[in-house]
């Protein structure tokens, strides 16, 4: 699960602004969008720190190399409490609807643990960090082959089919809504709350079909509250509902964010990492051919899967509480930053040869894909596991599996979580 930017959160606010003068600002170009690799190699080779222009418009400090990025992750001046900024940028009412996105974003998931600093964040992480504690994450597997297999059994007799829509975009779902105990009947209210968190709002119409499906996802978990006050059940959000933290019960407000931080940290990164994953492995057909002659080496490709093209791209956003000096450059108060986990993870001076997918490198360094320190994602066994449990059902199921369309063809997607569109595949 990853921390979400409520102030340009998939892109759905209008250009920020920075207290600045004077700055060298570096434009990402839409093609970043497609590959951001080659620039963010430039990018970390001039320097450990940049202003860029986001494709959006937004404009941001971008952090590159490694070692700066974790320091920069463990830096309390650097806040992951994104609205503090959020209201001095508003423009005037009425809203426009991408800013009423922005602000319905940051209202939903505001009490969130991931977008807060401690104490308060400690609080609240201290309650969920035993759902997804490795034994109980490993508890799943059987549940999750189980939903993989269903996936796959729906198109078993089709000669191609779509991968993001046959089952990336529905497992981690499935899962979330267990775990939540959310009926399969209102699966569909979660999946469409999810997409629009992480989406890109085109325009107007779909700003405001964005905030609706906001305000109907908050009222129905404030329903589901309501209700597990009266009957507990044995899921996570009666777990949330009955414990305390610090000798306090959760609001309901904080129960609301943590359920939208569940599902969209849940959800986004795990659906766009099960297609970079297998997109990856079937571009580099020796490493395919690796795994499929030693299945043991699945662990740690799913490791190189998120160090070589994880889904959060290209990091980590950030809010400047005072101004912080990395590598000779002022990043000022009051500036929204991208630590940049997608960069770091291509360092040369961490790994050799970091453009290079190989499911059997070692672990020179560990990978950020998930965070680092106090924030790190506590879903992150969760996430690896689904992907773990797709790719081997995929490779076992269709001996003969391959891309549909040439990888040039595929279209990634705007936001504030990097996958493709569609990953068409051929299994005759």
């Amino acid at each position: 699960m990853t921390t979400t930017d409520a102030e340009d959160h998939g892109r759905t606010a209008p250009p920020g602004t920075c207290p600045h003068h004077q700055v060298d600002t570096r434009a990402l170009t839409a093609d970043f969008t497609q590959d951001p690799y080659p620039t963010l190699d430039a990018l970390r080779a001039e320097g450990p720190v940049h202003h860029v222009r986001l494709p959006s418009g937004a404009e941001r400090w971008l952090i590159t190399r490694y070692d700066d990025v974790v320091a920069a992750l463990a830096d309390p001046r650097l806040s992951n409490e994104l609205a503090r900024g959020l209201q001095q940028s508003l423009p005037p009412e009425p809203l426009p609807p991408r800013w009423q996105v922005t602000l319905r974003t940051s209202r939903l998931l505001g009490r969130a643990m991931a977008n807060l600093d401690p104490p308060d964040h400690d609080r609240l992480r201290k309650l969920v960090v035993r759902a997804f504690s490795a034994k109980r994450v490993e508890s799943l597997r059987p549940r999750i082959q189980q939903a993989t297999d269903a996936l796959f059994d729906a198109v078993a007799d089709r000669p191609e089919f779509d991968l993001i829509t046959a089952v990336a975009n529905r497992l981690p779902i499935t899962m979330i809504c267990e775990l939540l105990g959310v009926p399969d009947s209102d699966a569909e209210l979660f999946r469409t709350a999810a997409s629009v968190l992480g989406g890109f709002q085109a325009d107007d119409e779909a700003a405001l079909r964005t905030v609706a499906a906001l305000d109907a996802f908050d009222a129905y978990v404030r329903k589901l509250i309501a209700a597990r006050r009266t009957a507990p059940g044995t899921d996570l959000l009666s777990e949330l509902v009955t414990a305390t933290a610090d000798g306090t019960a959760l609001t309901d407000d904080e129960l609301v964010s943590m359920a939208g931080l569940l599902l969209f940290g849940g959800y986004e990164p795990s659906a766009q990492l099960i297609g970079n994953a297998l997109l990856a492995l079937l571009q580099h057909p020796d490493q395919l051919a690796a795994l499929r002659a030693d299945p043991a080496l699945l662990p740690g490709a799913v490791e190189e899967a998120i160090r070589y093209d994880g889904p959060v791209n290209p990091g980590l956003s950030r809010y400047a509480l005072e101004d912080v000096e990395i590598g000779g450059t002022t990043i000022p108060k009051g500036s929204y930053v991208i630590v940049g986990v997608a960069a770091a993870n291509r360092d040369p001076a961490h790994w050799p040869a970091p453009d290079r997918f190989d499911v059997t490198r070692g672990a020179s360094a560990r990978h950020l894909g998930f965070g680092h320190g106090l924030h790190y994602c506590v879903g992150a066994r969760l996430a690896a596991l689904e992907v773990e449990t797709v790719l081997a059902t995929a490779l076992r199921r269709f001996p003969r599996l391959r891309l549909g369309i040439p990888a040039d063809r595929l279209r990634h997607r705007d936001g504030s979580v990097r996958g493709v569109h569609e990953l068409p595949l051929c299994v005759d």
